[in-house]
């Protein structure tokens, strides 16, 4: 590998949602490799460039692409679910843009291209044609080892969900309103907790009043909150392309439940249940809730064998080799 190579990002991390905390780790992880991490703002020839999804600097990217720069591009899933919501006629085209954009660098610019599943692979080589020289990298987390104890016997339990944002769509609303009217009366169920933006949700969650919404939590109080108390991880999200939240959950060792949509069942991989959708979810129809509540009630009843074996699937999770499998793929190309 070159000396001081440099490697571009396109711009400096979100503070916020799982791209940003990829970024800030990996970016890390490249100085402390003695790695340069420049922005375009710096006016600096790049060795590498680094492209999280999509860019609107295209005029920037062909130009540096035209000198000889290698580009790399990560890709996660794209914008689906305007096609079925009520959304304005500029709110579709925007959406529709920000994809056209993405498939474009990876069809016409990415040099290389990294799925973070194979669901998102699928996805797009099945919407816009296979990609040659492509890889699959699923996410990491660092590993937790410190969990809170509680007593085995301990009855309360928490359904616990973790989102950026919560969304609006009716399929959502109608998993809330599951939540907040029949979940929560299973006597084994103490309390449900939903972490996350509600400024999408109307009066921000207040019609479900059996929920308590806890709002947007900073990044490094993710793990604390998952490994304090007894808990099932509730994935909420639709077709989730590769969800941080999800993997955060496993590595604290939670049983974890949600609909066979997206990535869940494949990352799972028996850390909790998977929920037969049973209704075409790229539609946004209604799923079928009529197993929740026993499939919860086994998760609760044999809480600790689900719980040894999230620990178990955790450790295909390590942040340390998926930050390594991403080096050693830009070491390939500079």
């Amino acid at each position: 590998m070159k000396q001081n190579l440099k490697i571009c990002f396109m711009n400096k991390p979100s503070k916020e949602g799982g791209p940003g905390t990829f970024q800030s780790n990996f970016e890390k992880f490249l100085r402390n490799q003695s790695l340069d991490v420049i922005y375009p703002e710096d006016k600096i020839k790049p060795d590498l460039i680094f492209i999280i999804s999509g860019t609107r600097r295209l005029l920037w990217l062909f130009s540096q692409k035209i000198s000889g720069v290698k580009v790399l591009q990560r890709l996660d899933g794209m914008n689906w679910k305007f096609e079925y919501e009520r959304v304005s006629f500029k709110e579709k085209i925007k959406q529709r843009l920000q994809n056209f954009l993405i498939a474009f660098i990876r069809r016409f610019i990415a040099d290389r291209v990294i799925y973070q599943s194979k669901f998102i692979e699928k996805w797009w080589n099945h919407k816009y044609g296979i990609k040659n020289n492509t890889s699959i990298i699923i996410n990491g987390t660092e590993q937790f080892e410190n969990f809170t104890d509680y007593q085995k016997n301990e009855k309360k339990l928490i359904i616990t969900c973790i989102e950026g944002n919560i969304q609006n769509d009716k399929v959502t609303i109608s998993i809330l309103n599951f939540l907040n009217e029949v979940l929560i009366k299973n006597p084994k169920v103490d309390k449900i907790e939903i972490y996350g933006d509600t400024k999408l949700l109307k009066n921000d969650g207040k019609n479900f009043q059996n929920i308590s919404f806890q709002g947007h939590i900073p990044r490094e109080k993710v793990k604390e909150i998952l490994s304090n108390n007894k808990r099932i991880f509730f994935l909420l999200e639709l077709n989730p392309p590769c969800p941080n939240s999800l993997i955060e959950a496993i590595s604290v060792g939670l049983p974890c439940i949600g609909f066979d949509t997206g990535s869940f069942k494949e990352l799972l991989g028996g850390a909790g249940k998977s929920i037969f959708y049973n209704a075409n979810v790229w539609k946004l129809e209604i799923p079928d809730f009529s197993y929740i509540n026993q499939e919860v009630e086994e998760i609760i009843d044999k809480y600790e064998s689900y719980k040894q074996t999230s620990l178990k699937v955790s450790k295909k999770y390590k942040l340390e080799k998926m930050l390594n499998d991403y080096f050693q793929i830009i070491n390939s190309m500079v």
